[in-house]
């Protein structure tokens, strides 16, 4: 009997070693299979998922996952969304210091028959957010607008504007403030374009356009920061300004860091992640560099690189007795895609770029720090670089910042250099340096442009400039506070928002209403439209203008309370509306800049009345803090416009008297009964008749009026005469003054905008000037005749000469 059960025994061994063998055969035949964590980590976090790469979903089989510690783990295999590899999500996590044993019938890549193992490192406590520093504003250090008070951007200063506009867009963003922090699009010309607050103390990096599935997309990393790392997410926004995606760290990461979000055309996005552990012989924290490869669609991993694993910490310069509560012997700031579809990193704290095989994660080669795998031709060699990018031609460029500390270069500067594989030689190509020079101690980077143009941004200083292929500085601008931009880029970008243009108003003197307009994001507005009315149904339109960099302030008269303004095309098409703005019902400007004195004291002040009843006036005339006049009980029409008397007091008129070239300045203040007024500073002038002068006749037009009873000339020549365009649509009046059968003075065509009172300008003829200077009691007879169109307006009354 025991025999027998010895030769069952047996048999079964046999037959078991058979099939495992089998097994393995069949394994080994199969395609390759890429893992993640690599067979043999050791840095690994707990929360880790086992990515299976180049086999379809289906195809993985069954999974095998035991823990040293934790023993058999149960889980799930979810599909990446390109169909070529999948995921085990363990249903529990794995243990500090353990063991993992993986089992599959796949052909690993690095494993034996199968099967691979890792080991689960021991992470050290969450890293806080580190407060943000803000730069102090400064003169002008601030933009503000009207229309989006909750927009507070730092401003930009241009020095140097030789680059084309074709060139794109630029895409920056400030980190210190001054009040505020966020991804920010400016024009060629440096004015913004779009910018978007973040949440105190958060800031945003790496923003620039991308592609995805076919169409450009907005990105940007975002989150806080602590020891010069990031923990945040990338984010993703179509060309509308709406979120579409947003991509987070996997397999227990606490967050992408902030030095690269790498976003590829077919759905896949590449994040760094800072990775404290505890490690032996070490009493700090020591900070992994992580790079992974995330499905954007699904946030599974589709790749993962732990430098710990493959980059000896002999080869950092950053010690454990260096400076800091961690140890971060890497500081992975940058990841780019080589021609060949392997990846090549850079490592600030090395001083040297990794090729990376992107089914392995094994180093294929190192340029730089002190294992190098290239002779470095002169100028070559980088210190605390940045920004590595192949280019298509197969050159590398990157930012060195050479400004540690330790200083190991004079300034930092842009570097193009060519690799040759077959000697393996590294050999510079070409250098941008800024002058005057800069010293940038972290962050920066090198865009090439088409053409063969350099974009170069300075990282911690706030410089962002331009450089012709010859190496010629061509553009240059920089924060006007010091606040840092991670990264700076050109692009061309095409946004129309999702949301509607933002519109506020304030009233002025000389009757005007200014209109502020802007539209956050908007690429591609021309001009804007202002309209205005008794309500939202009832509008009309007033006025506009050619669009003038972020916020466009408009100037309109009108008598309407109700404001929209509309955003126009180059074809003068309707792109958007914004929404309907009420001011009040009624406001009250003074027009001109000067008001003339009779001998006796008296005086006027030319005043509109934008509003739907007649304004009630009262007024004041002060010289400093004294008051040398009051009137009140004067009306001025609705919608229209009259002369709002005064009468000097003696003090005044003895002001005036003994005022330098004989004009007094003053501030006018004009109110209505309901409250509206108008302030206004304004010189008065004296002017001096004699005798009853001419009578004043007047014939007005439907919608254009003369609105003075006296036209004052200076002594060349120049006179004025108030006037007024009743109107939906703008006047474009021209003038004619004539004493007797003379032409004494004639004009061109002069805008009146619609609604609006203003003075039109006139010079009398050589003879219109000495008929005044020999007129009986200096009031000349004559007739001014104002025409726009079909409309025409005639008053007879005396010119007088002032000064």
């Amino acid at each position: 009997m025991l025999q027998s059960a010895m030769r069952r025994f047996s048999l079964a061994l046999l037959l078991l070693a058979i099939a495992s063998l089998a097994t393995a055969a069949a394994a080994s035949a199969a395609p390759a299979v890429s893992v993640f964590p690599t067979p043999g980590s050791k840095s690994a976090l707990p929360g880790t998922q086992i990515v299976f790469r180049g086999v379809a979903p289906a195809g993985i089989g069954p999974v095998q996952v035991v823990g040293s510690r934790t023993g058999a783990h149960a889980g799930s295999v979810a599909a990446d969304s390109d169909g070529q590899g999948g995921s085990f999500l363990p249903a529990q996590p794995f243990a500090a210091g353990e063991t993992v044993t993986v089992t599959t019938a796949l052909n690993i890549l690095g494993g034996r028959s199968g099967s691979f193992q890792f080991t689960i490192a021991k992470p050290d406590g969450a890293i806080p957010p580190e407060q943000i520093p803000l730069v102090a504003a400064g003169a002008n250090g601030l933009q503000h607008f009207r229309s989006r008070p909750d927009l507070v951007p730092g401003s930009v200063t241009v020095t140097k504007r030789g680059a084309p506009a074709s060139l794109g867009d630029i895409f920056v963003a400030p980190q210190q403030g001054p009040v505020q922090n966020g991804p920010m699009l400016l024009d060629p010309s440096g004015n913004l374009i779009w910018f978007k607050p973040l949440p105190k103390n958060q800031l945003a990096t790496d923003f620039r356009v991308q592609q995805l599935q076919g169409q450009p997309v907005l990105t940007w990393w975002q989150g806080y920061t602590n020891n010069g790392s990031g923990r945040g997410e990338g984010v993703i926004y179509d060309s509308t300004y709406r979120q579409i995606a947003v991509v987070n760290a996997a397999n227990g990461l606490q967050g992408a860091d902030l030095h690269e979000f790498l976003v590829t055309p077919q759905g896949q996005a590449y994040i760094i992640a800072a990775s404290p552990l505890r490690w032996p012989g070490l009493r700090k924290a020591l900070m992994d560099s992580v790079v992974q490869e995330i499905d954007i669609k699904t946030g599974l991993v589709l790749f993962e690189w732990h430098a710990l694993d493959h980059v000896p910490l002999s080869e950092s310069f950053f010690k454990p007795s260096s400076p800091g509560f961690v140890f971060d012997p890497y500081h992975l700031n940058s990841i780019a895609l080589d021609r060949d579809g392997n990846l090549i990193v850079s490592l600030r704290n090395t001083w040297a770029d990794y090729k990376i095989n992107h089914q392995t994660g094994a180093v294929m080669w190192t340029l730089g720090s002190n294992r190098s795998s290239f002779r470095l031709g002169p100028g070559v060699q980088t210190a605390f670089q940045h920004n590595l990018v192949v280019n298509p031609d197969g050159t590398l460029t990157i930012f060195d910042d050479g400004a540690g500390p330790p200083a190991v270069h004079s300034q930092s500067r842009a570097i193009r250099i060519a690799i040759n594989i077959k000697k393996m030689t590294a050999t510079l190509l070409q250098q941008y340096e800024h002058s005057p020079p800069l010293s940038s101690m972290f962050e920066g980077g090198y865009q090439a442009l088409p053409g063969g143009d350099a974009f170069v941004g300075w990282g911690s200083q706030p410089y962002f400039s331009e450089f012709t292929a010859a190496g010629r500085l061509d553009f240059d601008a920089h924060f006007t506070a010091p606040t840092t931009s991670y990264r700076a880029y050109r692009f061309p970008w095409f946004g129309q928002p999702a949301t509607v243009p933002a519109l506020a108003a304030g009233s002025g003197a000389d009757g005007v209403t200014t209109v502020y307009a802007s539209w956050n994001g908007a690429t591609d507005v021309a001009s804007w439209r202002v309209l205005a009315g008794a309500g939202p149904g009832a509008l009309e339109p007033v006025g506009g203008g050619r669009k003038r960099g972020f916020e466009t302030a408009i100037p309109v008269h009108s008598e309407w309370p109700d404001f929209e303004v509309q955003a126009l095309g180059s074809s003068g098409q309707v792109l958007a509306s914004s929404g309907v703005l009420s001011t009040g019902t009624n406001r009250i400007s003074i027009f001109g800049h000067s008001a003339f004195i009779s001998p006796g004291g008296m005086g006027g002040l030319p005043a509109g009345c934008f509003s739907t009843r007649p304004c009630h006036t009262s007024a004041t005339v002060s010289a400093g803090r004294t008051v040398i006049a009051r009137a009140g009980g004067q009306y001025v029409p609705a919608g229209g416009g009259g002369t709002v008397l005064f009468m000097l007091s003696g003090s005044g008129r003895s002001m005036l008297s003994r005022a330098r070239g004989h004009q007094l300045g003053v501030t006018a203040t004009v109110r209505d009964s309901d409250g509206a007024s108008s302030s206004t500073t304004l010189n008065l002038v004296p002017y001096h008749t004699s005798g009853s002068g001419p009578r004043y006749t007047a014939k007005q037009g439907a919608n254009l009026q003369i609105l003075t009873k006296m036209a004052f000339v200076s002594p060349s020549g120049v006179g004025g005469v108030f006037a007024g365009c009743f109107s939906y649509q703008p006047c474009h009046a021209s003038t004619v003054v004539t004493a007797g059968r003379t032409v004494i003075a004639r004009t061109g065509s002069e805008f009146l905008g619609a609604e609006d009172c203003g003075t039109l300008i006139f010079s009398l003829t050589p003879a219109g000037s000495r008929m005044l200077a020999h007129t009986r009691g200096n009031q000349l007879a004559a007739t001014v005749t104002i025409t726009s169109g079909a409309n025409t307006a005639t008053a007879t009354m005396p010119l007088v000469r002032w000064g």
